[in-house]
Order: C-alpha cells, then sequence, then structure tokens
C-alpha cells in the first residue's frame, strides 16, 4: 500500500533488506537492456523487472545492493518513494514549474507515517531527491543506504557478475 509523500514525517535506510525481499522493482526499457544480460530480468504483460530467486532480489548480498551507480534501477534508488507523471493532489510535488506525484510505500520498516498532509523538511527533502533521480538531474544521497569502502570491496566479486 502506498501513501502521499505528504503523510511522511520521517524515513532513513539502515540497510535492513527488506526492500529487497518484498518490493519488485520495474525497470526502464533501458535499465532492463543493461541488465538482461545476466539472466536475471523478466517480462511480464510488456513490463520488466528484476526476477526474485528464491523470495528475494538476485542482487541483494546479504542486506545490502550489489548493483550500484550506473547499474542500479530508479525504482530502486528512489525506493520507498514511486514517483509518477499522474496521480491524486495530496502525492503532488512541483519542482522546476513540473508536477510530478510522489508515494511511500508503508511496507519499510523505517517509514513513520504522521496523518496530517502538511510536509515535514525530511519528508520534502526525500521526495525532491526522488524527483530528480527520476527526472535523471541527481543521484541518490539520502534515500538508499550508502556504501563505505569495506564495505563496497566485499561486494565487488558480486558486483562484477551483474556485469560479465
Amino acid at each position: 500500500m502506498q501513501v502521499p509523500w505528504r503523510r511522511v514525517a520521517s524515513w532513513h535506510c539502515d540497510a535492513c533488506g527488506v526492500c529487497c525481499r518484498v518490493y519488485r522493482p520495474k525497470l526502464t526499457a533501458y535499465e532492463y537492456l543493461k541488465l538482461r544480460h545476466t539472466g536475471l530480468v523478466e517480462e511480464k504483460a510488456g513490463r520488466f523487472y528484476i526476477r526474485k530467486i528464491d523470495g528475494r532480489c538476485p542482487f541483494q548480498h546479504g542486506n545490502l545492493c550489489s548493483l550500484q551507480h550506473n547499474l542500479k534501477p530508479i525504482a530502486c534508488k528512489t525506493f520507498p518513494f514511486i514517483v509518477r507523471r499522474r496521480g491524486e493532489e495530496s502525492a503532488a510535488f512541483e519542482l522546476n514549474n513540473e508536477t510530478y506525484f510522489v508515494y511511500a510505500e508503508l511496507f519499510c520498516p523505517n517509514l513513520c507515517i504522521k496523518s496530517d498532509l502538511k510536509p515535514t523538511r525530511n519528508a520534502y527533502e526525500l521526495a525532491k531527491e526522488a524527483v530528480m533521480i527520476f527526472t535523471g538531474k541527481n543521484d541518490f544521497k539520502l534515500l538508499t543506504a550508502q556504501l563505505n569502502p569495506e564495505t563496497a570491496k566485499l561486494l565487488r566479486p558480486h558486483y562484477h557478475l551483474a556485469m560479465v
């Protein structure tokens, strides 16, 4: 279930890995082309997704994603936020004179929801970053757990699997 971004009181990523087990990210055609050689993507009704293996994303290593930077799908970069071109007014977010509709996935355990629609500073910054990622104008800083250099070294062998 999703709620408009204005209902978010706060959120942070603590790399729990729940998103990789529950969420089924939809891929853009370009993302599909970048990942199809792995054999870990599938098509259903004309849409592309990462194939789940044993109930989780095959790129999940521990609780972290081994797909980083240019290979990580937009849907994963913006999680738990989903950006759409259409939606309900309470989910509207304006950036550079364009309106987007931003929602948050409720199953994320670190999402704190409130009853009113008055935006918090944290929710505004998160929604803004999600829209900027969605439009290709920014990479993630607030959304998605960031890897430290030691963790990146541990994931590197698995990461290269995705680049074969």
